[in-house]
């Protein structure tokens, strides 16, 4: 409603509030930056006006972004008034759209009156990064921008180019990532193909860009068929894998046009009215990609007072790509109109479907018609019918007041006060019954018999030949005009057993035959037995008590130590226990040991339960210890005896309880040290010997952690070793000997630390050759620093050989020693001189027997 609709002069206000809201920054914001934004309220009206105004967001971080959601606002007729809430931006959020909503809520006066929600965007941009000469960039084609975004169409890929130029000194590879989009978009990043040599071709999964040069990569996003209609933003990310801190980022505004598309259907569920309302469902499909907002109306074509219209929801909110169902009923009013005969009576009627936004709808309007059946054909003899029955009226008033015989006593009810009796509570099987006409009772005899139709039970007759109660039953009966009402009536039942109560009525009346009825079973349980209602372990999984550390994951589990595996147990009926039998069983159901606890009288503990149990109506005890401590697994039994009963009767009648599976386990061995010479072995080991030298003899020693079922093995000898132990073993003067330490776990896992010790016989001093140069000598392997983009390194990134080219004897050409060639050879080391150059092949350099002699040049 435009204000120039408004007249000052008239008393009735249409608008009385009025909202606007601005932002101050033009709903864009960068990360780390305060958004604020200006909500202003005017009351019109002529009352004062109290507004709540509150930001609401479907973003589950909008709260952390907008501490104060909430504010209050008081306005006097004719003031207006601002409020100012603050959107704090964190330094790491990710380029977006926030939607949400400014909601208003009068209060007071202006309850009723309801503002519209003002629907408002921000626009989180990227992050400003400061450029400096040496970071890369990269630019994204075609160009963009909020104001002209791309326009996508449905199902056809989107191509975008980004070109990236290496502005650093050093060779840079490059990886981009795209979010932002919905999970059923695809994309697909597609890096430059890089070539290796011979016609071979490289999945390449980076762009690799050499110094001052650029390169260019393919992004191909792919919408689905019929994608949702609206504003979309990827992110692209783009990071160096020279300095993985740095991320470019970059922006693609995207845009998919709204589709309109809907059909409406009508479906007939029932439309013929019998009893019941027609039922009809109004079928909406929404085929486009954005949402519709649906009024369904129904216009009768008859007289709106024949037949009333029932619309389950009148404003319906239709996702895209999906159908709703809304019921319809229809009932016809005015039931003295409904035919009596014929095919029934037709109401016709129009579903109208209108779109506030006005976009169409196929179709508009929905043709339907329901039909009021007439009635049916038994309705007419009601009229017969109820003269019939007042005839039949008349005559059974008469029968009954003057020719009606005297009525014969009648068993209303016939139970037993309870289905269930404890012989621990001294119960007595109760009974009741009512009977109508006792005044004709003769006697009434009570029996007790065993399912199998033994008398357990009775009888016991009582005598109503005189016209009153008995005294027996005087104090349990109360009668009230034609009705004997007994309760508790106390049988001589108390014996444990199933009983069926009979009971036998005769009449005073001649030739007639005795009336019988019977309770449902009955049964009077006996005293409860002493059972284990619980039993179970401390812990499922104990460990080894051996010397040494534990692991950390066998740290957290309770060592087996003397006491062994312990028990929790409960035991109800504990007045009546003798005995507990313990039962330790391995696997295979082998019973390992036992032990008894002997209950010398009630309510005495027995000594080795005092310290772990409490005894009362139930035997509660933990942690009772049962000295079970070998490694393997286990199931423990406990039996319950009561006083006077033998073990086979207890297991007869109650099988014993059992735990779980209890698991010792033993400790996980560990290889502590392993070593040659007082020093731990490496891989490998390297003895230079001179022409005529022996071989030294090796001192090997180790240690080993580990339980009692840890196997120790030293080969090629001498085979089973004790976990701590030391030898010496001569080297063969040629070849190699290598020495493993295996362990054995009782798992089957097995440890293995070896060493390869090789001996290098050098050859004899030349007096034109240098000698082959000491371990010292050897000068390291130049690193690649500063290779070609596509060039192929070693994992390790240093240029000694891998592991498959030593195996192969294949070698790098090595660079040669600059010595002068007139120095002397060095002189053959000693024995002693061998032991001390025991040293393993380093990472950055080459072995003796992996690089071949140097010599001097020329």
């Amino acid at each position: 409603m435009n204000t120039q609709d408004l007249r000052r002069n008239s008393p009735v206000v249409h608008q009385p509030l009025v909202m606007m809201v601005a932002a101050w920054d033009r709903d864009q914001a960068t990360p780390g930056v305060q958004h604020y934004l200006g909500v202003t309220l005017t009351n019109r009206g002529d009352q004062d006006a109290v507004v709540q105004v509150r930001l609401e967001s479907p973003a589950e971080f909008f709260e952390q972004w907008c501490p104060q959601p909430e504010q209050w606002l008081a306005l006097a007729s004719g003031k207006s008034g601002e409020l100012t809430f603050c959107i704090t931006v964190p330094g790491d959020a990710l380029p977006q759209w926030l939607n949400y909503e400014v909601v208003a809520r009068p209060q007071g006066a202006y309850a009723d009156y309801y503002l519209p929600p003002t629907r408002c965007r921000l626009q989180v941009l990227a992050p400003e990064i400061p450029d400096t000469q040496q970071d890369p960039t990269f630019a994204i084609s075609p160009l963009t921008s909020s104001g002209r975004p791309l326009k996508v169409k449905p199902g056809v890929p989107v191509t975008v180019d980004m070109v990236v130029e290496n502005r650093s000194e050093r060779v840079d590879r490059f990886r981009l990532e795209c979010t932002g989009l919905p999970e059923d978009w695809i994309v697909e990043i597609e890096y430059p193909q890089e070539y290796e040599g011979l016609g071979l071709v490289q999945i390449a999964d980076s762009l690799g860009v050499n110094p001052g040069d650029r390169g260019t990569l393919r992004v191909v996003l792919q919408p689905p068929l019929l994608p949702l209609a609206g504003n979309y933003l990827p992110t692209f990310r783009l990071t160096s894998q020279n300095d993985p801190t740095l991320g470019l980022l970059g922006l693609l505004y995207l845009q998919v046009d709204p589709v309109y598309q809907l059909q409406a259907q009508l479906q007939s569920v029932q439309d013929q009215v019998h009893d019941r309302p027609a039922q009809f469902t109004l079928l909406l499909t929404n085929l486009g990609n954005t949402p519709r907002q649906l009024q369904p109306s129904i216009q009768a074509l008859t007289p709106p007072e024949a037949c009333t219209y029932h619309l389950l929801s009148d404003s319906l909110s239709l996702a895209p790509q999906t159908t709703t169902p809304v019921l319809l009923e229809g009932q016809p009013q005015r039931w003295w109109t409904r035919p009596w005969l014929g095919g029934g009576k037709t109401y016709p009627f129009q579903v109208q479907l209108s779109d506030p936004e006005k976009h169409p709808i196929t179709p508009d309007v929905l043709q339907g018609h329901l039909t009021w059946m007439p009635r049916p054909w038994w309705q007419l003899l009601l009229v017969a019918l109820a003269g019939l029955g007042l005839l039949g009226t008349l005559i059974f008033l008469v029968w009954w007041f003057w020719l009606r015989p005297p009525r014969p006593p009648e068993v209303l009810e016939f139970a037993a006060e309870d289905n269930r009796y404890a012989e621990a509570n001294s119960d007595v099987a109760r009974l009741r019954w009512q009977i109508n006409h006792p005044e004709h009772i003769q006697t009434l005899k009570i029996t007790g018999y065993s399912p199998e139709g033994g008398i357990l039970s009775g009888p016991l007759v009582y005598d109503f030949t005189k016209g009153q109660l008995p005294t027996a039953l005087q104090s349990f009966c109360t009668r009230q005009e034609t009705l004997l009402t007994c309760n508790q009536i106390r049988t001589d039942a108390y014996q444990p057993g199933k009983y069926v109560f009979e009971l036998r009525l005769l009449t005073k009346r001649r030739r007639a035959k005795p009336i019988v009825l019977k309770t449902d079973l009955v049964e009077i349980s006996a005293k409860p037995m002493p059972t284990v209602v619980a039993l179970e372990p401390i812990s499922l999984v104990y460990r080894e008590a051996a010397p040494g550390t534990p692991s950390p994951a066998e740290q957290a589990l309770p060592v087996a130590d003397r006491a062994g595996v312990r028990l929790n147990w409960v035991v109800t009926a504990a007045k009546d226990l003798s005995a507990l039998h313990l039962v330790g069983r391995d696997q295979t159901g082998k019973m390992i040991g036992d032990v008894w606890y002997e209950f010398s009288q009630p309510g005495a503990l027995p000594p080795e339960l005092q310290s772990f149990c409490r005894l009362g109506s139930t035997l509660i005890c933990r942690g009772v210890p049962t000295g079970l401590n070998a490694v393997g697994e286990y199931r423990l039994e406990l039996q319950a005896l009561a006083v006077g009963q033998s073990e086979s009767n207890a297991t007869t009648e109650i099988k014993p309880r059992s735990t779980e599976v209890v698991k010792i386990q033993a400790q996980m061995p560990q290889i502590l040290n392993f070593q040659i010479n007082g020093r731990e072995a490496p891989a490998k080991v390297l003895i230079p010997l001179a022409p005529g030298q022996l071989p030294p003899m090796i001192q090997i020693s180790w240690r080993v952690q580990g339980g009692s079922k840890t196997q120790v093995e030293l080969t090629p000898a001498p085979g089973s070793v004790p976990p701590v132990g030391e030898l010496r073993l001569p080297l063969s003067p040629q070849g190699s000997t290598t020495l493993a330490l295996q362990v054995k776990a009782p798992t089957g896992e097995v440890l293995t630390r070896s060493v390869t010790l090789e001996v290098l016989n050098l050859p004899a001093p030349s007096p034109v050759a240098r000698p082959v140069a000491s371990m010292a000598e050897i000068p390291r392997n130049p690193g690649n620093a500063g290779a070609p983009v596509n060039g192929s390194n070693n994992a390790n990134g240093s240029g000694a050989p891998s592991n498959a080219d030593a195996a192969s004897g294949e070698t790098a050409n090595p660079t040669p020693v600059n010595a002068p060639s007139n120095a002397s050879p060095p002189p053959s080391p000693s024995p002693a001189t061998a032991l001390e150059i025991l040293t393993p092949a380093e990472s950055d350099r080459l072995s003796p027997v992996e690089q071949p002699p140097q010599f001097n040049p020329g």
